[in-house]
């Protein structure tokens, strides 16, 4: 399955990262192929195996209707069924801009972010997800590294590098630990730690 994040494993990061902080309610914009999609479906179907906990992935995408790369929302959810984690994820045709409105303040514990992120993407994410998240939870922000601020379309087009948003982000600073796994792509992640 196509990914960036196939290369380095970014699969086992999602899948372990969700099994250490298991979410009840877990979103993610920008779903693609639907590598990560799977990785934290498996997660949630492995904590409902060992615990009976029982969490669902809410996963938005633009689909056909977004002019770059993109899948097909079919071809998506049927490699959802092959893996037989239906009952985990549901798949749903939305703007990321427009999501956070079908969420209550404090009840999202897991938020997965990669659409064509830059520095602008995490401005306007963490002002739209800050108060839909709960205490301690986590937001995996693809990017945030330097090899990943200088690939080809962020220089080509300009984009506002995510290092250093995140380093002048004064709601992130304030209210989230926060770190990188450097490998390409690179993933931040953010555990909120204010209530």
């Amino acid at each position: 399955m196509e990914s960036s994040y196939r290369e380095n494993n970014f699969g086992e990061v999602l899948f372990y990262t969700t099994i250490a902080f298991p979410p009840a309610i877990a979103v993610e914009l920008g779903v693609l192929h639907g590598f990560s999609t799977i990785s934290i479906g498996r997660a949630l179907y492995c904590i409902k195996e060992r615990s009976g906990t029982v969490g669902h992935l809410h996963a938005y995408d633009l689909w056909e209707d977004y002019p770059y790369n993109h899948a097909l929302m079919s071809e998506t959810q049927e490699k959802i069924r092959l893996c037989g984690i239906q009952d985990f994820v549901t798949l749903y045709k939305m703007d990321a801009y427009e999501v956070s409105k079908k969420y209550e303040d404090r009840t999202v514990d897991l938020l997965h972010v990669d659409i064509s992120n830059d520095g602008n993407v995490l401005e306007k994410i963490l002002e739209l997800w800050h108060p839909k998240m709960r205490h301690c939870g986590l937001i995996l922000f693809e990017g945030g590294s330097e090899e990943r601020d200088n690939i080809e379309w962020m220089i080509k087009f300009e984009k506002k590098k995510i290092r250093s948003a995140m380093m002048n982000s004064q709601l992130l600073n304030e209210n989230y630990i926060w770190g990188t796994y450097s490998k390409f792509p690179s993933l931040t992640v953010m555990k909120k730690v204010t209530i």
